[in-house]
């Protein structure tokens, strides 16, 4: 959070400055229509605040895939951890505090009857 707000009050900073130095009026000719006039730091500030949106149109199907993606794979992940949960019970095993898989009495009762 801390960095992502340097950047950009340093991001801010850039372009005020880079704003400050480039007011030049120009001129942009369209194919169709009479040529817009305005200052050169607007126009690129303008141009890249469209291309940031056209940016985050083409990648919305993307992000939306993944999204669905780690959706579907959390639900597996928790239909996996169900399944292991009752294998643990139904084998009575347990876990030592070195890590180490413990199985309990109970379950070498049953492989002996």
């Amino acid at each position: 959070m801390q960095r992502s707000l340097i950047i950009g009050l340093l991001s801010a900073l850039v372009l005020v400055i880079f704003a400050l130095r480039n007011s030049i009026p120009v001129e942009l000719d369209f194919i169709i229509g009479n040529p817009v006039k305005g200052s050169l730091s607007l126009i690129l500030l303008i141009t890249v605040i469209i291309g940031i949106f056209v940016g985050l149109l083409l990648s919305y199907p993307t992000i939306k895939k993944l999204k669905t993606t780690i959706s579907d794979n959390t639900s597996e992940i928790t239909k996996l951890k169900n399944i292991l949960d009752e294998y643990k019970k139904e084998y009575g095993i347990t876990k030592n505090k070195g890590g180490e898989k413990e199985q309990s009495n109970t379950t070498e009762e049953k492989a002996t009857s």
